[in-house]
């Protein structure tokens, strides 16, 4: 099989693909799912996967051996766990220091995983039973083929969403963030509440969203580097404000979810707010739009 390298990022690679052919059933996975898949070793850097999730807007990098056999993914969910974990141990940790972490000390085992020959029936049913907005797409022999995101599902399989108002799928009353509170205190209440977007709060008035994605934005951007000089105690004092997006999708509750879908898929948030005559209703993510999908 053969490697591509890239600045520390590997590629895996079959042969050059052909038209699709009629042995590959249009119902499959692997008929719809992304490759090749990007993946990192257990020794990358952290910094080295931070920049890559920013640059191209990942939500999950894979690691796997050199030779492609799945061992590991990191999300940004993962990235915030062990920033709260070191701020706890070792407040006195220089921020630069946690990018230099290997990816083997953050990355998360236990990776849901389906054949490339099942159908897409069963990857939404996997999705939707075990909460995961990506699946990795594996063979028997263990080694990572391609990867299958809620977006596979809802942009390129041929599947149609169920009628009824946002209303209906939404969570209501979801769990928010104020945004004077510290960034120890957003991040504990996402961990906490294992909730990785929190709506943005400036008293009653939502203004944005507090995502583990916008946290790793700063880690993985230039804003660290105006950061460079302060240990892990001193950024989890920064407010949520600073690593709270400004301009998520709003939506109101009556629409119907075919066209919350149109305006979600437009923008790069993957979620939205829900908001009537100023006043947050409720939150709307993928995974939402996932249940909606009639299979």
């Amino acid at each position: 099989m053969e490697r591509r390298r890239e600045k520390g990022l590997r590629y895996l690679r079959g042969r050059p693909q052909k038209k699709q052919s009629t042995r590959v059933s249009a119902t499959s996975v692997s008929h719809y799912a992304t490759s090749p898949p990007l993946y990192v070793t257990k020794t990358t850097p952290l910094l080295r996967l931070l920049e890559t999730m920013v640059a191209r807007s990942f939500r999950r990098i894979f690691v796997a051996t050199a030779n492609g056999v799945l061992e590991g993914v990191v999300t940004p969910m993962e990235v915030v766990k062990h920033l709260l974990w070191r701020s706890q141990e070792a407040p006195e940790t220089p921020v630069l220091s946690l990018i230099s972490t290997p990816v083997a000390k953050i990355m998360r085992r236990d990776v849901i995983s389906i054949n490339p020959s099942e159908s897409m029936v069963k990857s939404i049913v996997v999705m939707r039973r075990n909460g995961v907005n990506g699946l990795a797409v594996v063979d028997g022999k263990g080694l990572l083929k391609a990867v299958l995101t809620v977006r596979d599902v809802l942009e390129k399989f041929n599947c149609s969403l169920a009628g009824g108002s946002v209303e209906e799928y939404m969570s209501k009353s979801p769990i928010c963030i104020s945004a004077d509170r510290t960034l120890r205190e957003g991040v504990e209440t996402m961990v906490s509440s294992e909730h990785r977007r929190l709506p943005c709060l400036d008293g009653s008035k939502p203004i944005g969203l507090f995502s583990s994605r916008s946290i790793v934005r700063f880690l993985g951007g230039r804003d660290l580097l105006r950061q460079a000089g302060k240990n892990l105690g001193e950024l989890m004092s920064m407010s949520v404000a600073d690593f709270t997006v400004r301009s998520p999708p709003i939506i109101e509750p009556t629409i119907s979810i075919s066209e919350a879908w149109e305006i979600v898929k437009r923008s790069s948030y993957g979620s939205t707010l829900v908001v009537k005559t100023g006043s947050l209703e409720g939150f709307l993510t993928e995974m939402d739009f996932l249940k909606a999908v009639s299979v």
